[in-house]
C-alpha cells in the first residue's frame, strides 16, 4: 500500500514546483513505463505526421459521459496552451445520430465540433475494454506513455498530468538504455 500511495502522490506533484533536475527525480516507474510505439500504434497515434519534438494528447470522448462534452473545449485549450497537439476522437460505440444530438444540445460547449473526429476504424482496437471516458494517451515522437489520463479535471490538474507525462517521455528519450 505505501508503494501505491507513493506512486499516486508522484503523479499529482506539480511539475512547475519541481527543481530544475525534475526529469532525474521522476518516479522511476513513470519513465520506465514509457515505451516505443508498435507499428499499429504509430499508424493510429502519429497520423497525420507530427513534429516529433511536440507532445500529442489523444483523447477519446463520449456524450454518454456528460462532462466529456461540457469540459473538453476548456481542457483542449489548456493542453494547447502548454504546447500539446490535441487529437480528439469520438467514441465509436456511440451512434452518429446520438453524436449529432449531443453536439447540437445547448449544454454542449464544444465550440468547434469539427475538431472532434471519428476514430479511424483501424484504431478501434486501441480502446477495447475502455469503460470510462474521457480517456487520453500522451505521446512524443514514437514514444508512448501507456498510463492513460482518465476523466475531466480542473485546468491545473490537467496541465500537471500532461506535464508529468511529457517529462517522463523526455526522460525516456534522454536515457533510452534505462528502459
Amino acid at each position: 500500500m505505501p508503494r501505491l500511495f507513493s506512486l499516486l502522490s508522484g503523479i499529482f506533484l506539480s511539475p512547475w514546483a519541481w527543481p530544475a533536475s525534475a526529469q532525474d527525480e521522476l518516479p522511476e516507474a513513470s519513465w520506465r513505463a514509457v515505451r516505443v510505439m508498435t507499428a499499429e500504434e504509430k499508424v493510429c497515434l502519429v497520423s497525420p505526421p507530427t513534429d516529433a519534438s511536440k507532445p500529442v494528447v489523444i483523447m477519446l470522448l463520449s456524450p454518454r459521459m456528460v462532462y466529456s462534452l461540457l469540459e473538453w473545449s476548456r481542457m483542449r485549450q489548456a493542453a494547447e496552451a502548454i504546447g500539446y497537439r490535441v487529437l480528439s476522437w469520438k467514441d465509436p460505440r456511440v451512434p452518429e445520430k446520438e453524436w449529432r444530438a449531443a453536439l447540437a444540445s445547448p449544454a454542449s460547449t464544444l465550440n468547434d465540433p469539427y475538431a472532434l473526429h471519428a476514430m479511424p476504424a483501424r484504431c478501434q482496437w486501441l480502446w477495447r475494454g475502455v469503460n470510462h471516458l474521457p480517456m487520453s494517451f500522451v505521446s512524443l515522437g514514437s514514444q508512448l506513455h501507456p498510463w492513460p489520463v482518465w476523466g475531466v479535471m480542473p485546468d491545473e490538474a490537467w496541465r500537471e498530468a500532461l506535464q508529468f507525462r511529457w517529462l517522463a517521455l523526455q526522460r525516456a528519450l534522454v536515457h533510452p538504455s534505462r528502459h
